[in-house]
């Protein structure tokens, strides 16, 4: 049998020894199994999903704002004010829910009514300038389409070719129009990225909603001429495929992202769009950690360097862990576990082609 360790009292206070189990302790820290999400919390949390309800509820809350003024027997000379603030008011009213919805996903209240507003007001005045292009491209579709109208005078709404050309000339309006309501949040946050997705999206979801317009405006006319519920349809639609595409385009184009196994918002992802990304317990961080006392209101920074992603401790009480290791600094890989508190972030990475 061996002679038993005996370690001195001078030896047990040395630095190393206390290096040595306070790395032990740090090691110990287990936030527990993450949860795994249902698929209907990941559909809920999937920004493609509540950028298209939200966009949607802003269609129908412009439609309810305008609708009172519509009247659909106006005569020619006659000023049509609500036709005047179709544009605007559906561009301010869609713009306005979609630049809250993240904030309000994120329970960043603050957030969410800063965006919001900003992209309201993003949204009017947008709309107000789109009825140049709008009302030039609109015009030049609808002389198009009535030189290929076979018999205006006994038809009360075209057909064929004919009609196909007007929806186009609507998708193409709507595609327009619907830019200001894209652009709204990424002005908001000052965000070039954000900006040049809801663009894009906004475009593209526009010109499919506008092309379904017409086709829903025919359907569901009253005997009347009344379009009151084709309106209130096609607003919807048109605000369900804008945000459907912003979501689906910031998808498309994202290099980096984090998403949450444990937490508070077990199951949203969180796009890194800027160079430098905060996570703490503080609404004016980035990434909104609520509900975690262990986290600090700047507890961590993600900086881009060139496409190389680095996690920093911001000297916090209980630390910043990387796959169970407490880190000062750290350069991420696809697939790290990172631990705020009793929070657990996934880390992934998409390299982009040269």
């Amino acid at each position: 049998m061996s002679d038993p360790i005996r370690i001195s009292t001078d030896e047990l206070n040395t630095p190393d020894v206390d290096d040595y189990v306070q790395l032990h302790s740090y090691l110990d820290k287990d936030p527990g199994e993450n949860v795994t999400q249902s698929w209907i919390v990941k559909v809920i949390y999937a920004n493609w999903f509540y950028l298209s309800i939200a966009a949607m509820l802003g269609g129908i809350a412009g439609w309810a704002l305008l609708e009172p003024f519509y009247d659909d027997n106006t005569l020619e000379d006659e000023i049509d004010l609500a036709a005047i603030l179709l544009f605007p008011t559906v561009a301010a009213t869609v713009g306005l829910f979609l630049g809250a919805a993240e904030g309000v996903m994120c329970r960043n209240y603050t957030r969410a009514v800063k965006s919001g507003l900003i992209a309201l007001v993003i949204g009017f005045i947008g709309g107000a300038i789109a009825l140049i292009p709008t009302g030039i491209v609109f015009s030049i579709m609808t002389a198009i389409a009535v030189s290929f109208w076979e018999n205006p005078e006994a038809d009360a709404l075209p057909t064929g070719l004919a009609l196909l050309i007007l929806m186009m000339g609507r998708a193409m309006a709507w595609s327009l129009a619907s830019i200001p309501a894209g652009i709204g949040q990424g002005i908001a946050l000052r965000e070039r990225k954000v900006i040049l997705n809801g663009l894009v999206g906004a475009v593209l979801g526009g010109l499919i909603g506008g092309l379904l317009f017409d086709p829903i405006s025919f359907i569901l006319m009253t005997e009347d001429g009344q379009a009151t519920y084709s309106r209130a349809v096609g607003f919807a639609c048109i605000g369900i495929f804008v945000g459907l595409f912003i979501g689906l385009v910031e998808g498309w184009t994202k290099t980096a992202w984090l998403l949450m196994q444990k937490g508070p918002l077990a199951g949203k992802q969180f796009i890194m769009f800027k160079d430098t990304t905060v996570i703490g317990s503080s609404p004016k961080a980035d990434i909104y950690i609520f509900k975690d006392s262990d986290v600090e209101p700047r507890h961590a920074l993600i900086i881009n360097r060139g496409g190389r992603f680095e996690i920093e401790d911001c000297d916090t009480p209980d630390g910043t862990y990387v796959n169970g290791i407490p880190v000062t600094r750290h350069i991420l890989q696809t697939g790290d576990q990172i631990v705020l508190g009793s929070t657990v972030l996934e880390f992934s990475f998409r390299e982009t082609q040269p």
